[in-house]
């Protein structure tokens, strides 16, 4: 459901939101990454005491210090909207941790997922026992309602994306942003052959994910192309993303959403990368989903803007020709599942393959 109605924030209000937002995505950053450390569930618990505070901040600063509260009021007990009864779900287990002497982490059963390219897992929300939840206050034992239909045995990782996605939808202002524009923690590095989100703005249904990774700029700080070539009338061009001086995974991209993210303000520029970088997979055992290259120097030293008019015909570098054909055959779904050719579309897209660290 689509809220029709924003909360407005005014500029002196903004930065406390954002500072309670960038606490909380970072704790949901966080928390995400020690799933793939072989971390205990006493350790987990701490990044989820963190979100779970700093997301009932949130909620306070909406509820009780914006000048435009009564819009947060409405949205949130109106009971219409899936968000709103999350985060009461949220501030019931937060009020247990806060108040109570009960320890709040994930439970001990979880699922464990992965393989060669690295294992992560997967816990869920766990009971609060009845004996805990009597000592609670009135108002917030009304609250548990919303945390055993809502929270309760689910995925930890997902209540905290649902959470930082209903905020955002709630006043889109407030999201922390690093200095690409990019929501500060995010997105969650990509678990190979898994589908759950990786962003608080990505929808759940993959034909609207897919839109919405083709309308926004792809991540990263640069693209360098390295060829092109021409499948069933469709032109690809494909390279390398770069984060700094790293890249950690190619790109294949059709001409058109190419032009479309260059127009937006992506820098694509041309490059021999193969000449250019070194090989430091084996320095990096964190980026165990491929490849990655280090560029020897500047990049901008070594590349030269795209040409304005693209390119008639295709070209591809003899000494990795067979190489970049594979690549593109798999972002076209050739011989693998579309499923998993769309989550290895959306880990290049997002670049979500760099280990992120708060």
């Amino acid at each position: 459901m689509t809220l029709s109605t924003h909360v407005t924030v005014g500029a002196g209000e903004l930065p406390a939101l954002q500072a309670a937002m960038r606490d909380a995505q970072t704790a949901a950053a966080d928390y995400y990454g020690q799933t793939a450390r072989n971390n205990s569930i006493d350790d987990l618990g701490t990044p989820v005491r963190r979100f779970l505070v700093a997301a009932q901040t949130v909620n306070d600063l909406l509820t009780n210090s914006v000048s435009d509260s009564a819009t947060y009021e409405r949205i949130t007990s109106s009971g219409s909207h899936r968000g709103a009864r999350v985060i009461r779900g949220v501030k019931y287990v937060r009020n247990v941790a806060q108040h109570l002497a009960h320890v709040i982490r994930p439970r001990d059963e979880h699922v464990l997922i992965g393989g060669v390219l690295g294992l992560r897992i997967y816990t869920f929300w766990d009971e609060v026992p009845a004996t805990v939840h009597a000592q609670l206050r009135p108002a917030t034992q009304r609250l548990k309602a919303d945390y055993d239909a809502l929270l309760l045995g689910t995925n930890v990782t997902d209540t905290m994306l649902e959470t930082l996605s209903f905020f955002s939808e709630v006043a889109p202002g407030i999201p922390h942003r690093d200095q690409r524009g990019e929501w500060t923690g995010f997105p969650l590095m990509s678990q190979p052959g898994v589908k759950d989100r990786l962003h608080p703005e990505e929808p759940t249904n993959e034909k609207d994910a897919r839109t919405w990774m083709d309308e926004r700029r792809p991540n990263g700080d640069v693209r360098v192309i390295c060829g092109q070539l021409t499948k069933d009338g469709t032109r690809y061009l494909f390279g390398h993303t770069f984060t700094g001086r790293l890249s950690y995974t190619p790109f294949v991209e059709t001409a058109e959403q190419l032009g479309r993210d260059v127009a937006a303000g992506f820098p694509y520029v041309v490059g021999d990368v193969l000449a250019n970088t070194v090989d430091r997979t084996e320095d990096l055992p964190h980026a165990a989903q491929g490849a990655v290259f280090e560029s020897c120097g500047d990049i901008a030293t070594w590349t030269a803007p795209v040409p304005s008019s693209g390119w008639d015909e295709d070209w591809v570098d003899e000494r990795t020709a067979s190489i970049w054909h594979g690549v593109v055959e798999m972002d076209r779904g050739e011989g693998i599942f579309a499923s998993s050719a769309y989550l290895i579309r959306r880990a290049r897209r997002l670049n979500a393959v760099v280990p992120y660290s708060p």
